[in-house]
């Protein structure tokens, strides 16, 4: 879908302490709508672009608007960040639904400009929640890979691309990463998953190079999930930790705590909760992390003493 940018703080006037405020873009469509209401949309489009700081476009492909107009008994579903507009009759009921907007037919020139402002808003605000769901469905999907990995026992070195031309080698038998970013910014910024493939003798991006490890960036894609309240796996059993984790696992408020007691006995997820005093989330989280670099393990028996 378009992204257009008419903001005049782009340019070098952006330097005025009256700089104008941002133009917003709106990209109007419409289905199923009969040719006279479509004929008025598109004049009105093109009388009201420029007008309360909307860049208006009539597009015809349904698929590249921001703003979709329908008949007011519309019923199919539209993705976001799309904004639906109902065409609904004067005198006639809007269709019960959870979302989109509504002008009366016949459309006015106020009516027109209250719903292309009240869209342009929705937009904004549909197009950052889908950002943010996708960056965090990215970070997942990158956590995945590399804990499958380690799972499955890879041994390769792997290169991994992540977006606009940066990527990183992973060497799963020493651990170590080569990355074209540092860890800050690659668990900051949105990401863009490429296929993995065998890596080359030397890394395939100019520029600076920056070493890390397996399990620092691991525990921080872990951290940045439980942060953005991404839901773990359910993880059922008793486990207990064989060795401390790094320091990078310790940075969360009661991670000490909770590894003191875990190293010292078997727990599950809702034992280990209440013992470091944090949340069953949290500690799923911590445990599928230290499950994939295997320094935690299934208790294979009661533990020595317990009560029956």
């Amino acid at each position: 879908m378009p992204e257009r940018s008419d903001s005049p703080a782009a340019g070098p006037s952006a330097t005025s302490s009256t700089a104008a405020p941002a133009v917003r873009s709106l990209d109007i469509a419409a289905i199923g709508l009969d040719a006279r209401d479509r004929a008025v949309l598109v004049s009105m489009t093109r009388m009201l672009d420029g007008q309360t700081g909307l860049r208006l476009r009539w597009v015809e492909d349904p698929n590249d608007c921001t703003t979709l107009f329908v008949p007011h008994d519309w019923s199919q579903y539209v993705a976001p960040p799309r904004v639906l507009v109902r065409l609904t009759p004067r005198g006639a009921r809007p269709a019960d639904s959870p979302r989109g907007l509504a002008v009366t037919s016949p459309v006015r020139v106020d009516g027109m400009t209250e719903v292309l402002e009240a869209a342009a808003a929705l937009y904004e605000l549909a197009r950052g929640a889908v950002q943010r769901e996708h960056a965090r469905m990215a970070l997942h999907a990158l956590r995945d890979l590399i804990v499958g990995a380690l799972l499955a026992g890879e041994r390769r070195r792997t290169l991994l691309g992540v977006g606009g031309g940066h990527g990183m080698v992973v060497d799963f038998r020493t651990g170590e990463i080569a990355s074209s970013l540092p860890l800050a910014e690659l668990l900051a910024r949105p990401l863009q998953l490429a296929e993995p493939q065998r890596a080359p003798d030397t890394p395939p991006w100019p520029g600076e190079r920056h070493t890390l490890r397996v399990s620092t960036l691991l525990w921080g894609l872990t951290h940045t999930l439980v942060d953005q309240g991404v839901s773990p796996r359910t993880i059922n059993g008793r486990y207990r930790l064989t060795s401390t984790p790094e320091p990078a696992a310790l940075s969360r408020p009661s991670a000490p705590r909770l590894v003191a007691a875990w190293t010292q006995r078997a727990m599950g997820v809702g034992e280990a909760a209440a013992a470091a005093g944090l949340s069953a989330f949290e500690i799923l989280w911590f445990l599928s992390t230290a499950l994939a670099l295997g320094i935690a393990v299934p208790a294979s028996e009661p533990e020595a003493g317990a009560t029956r």
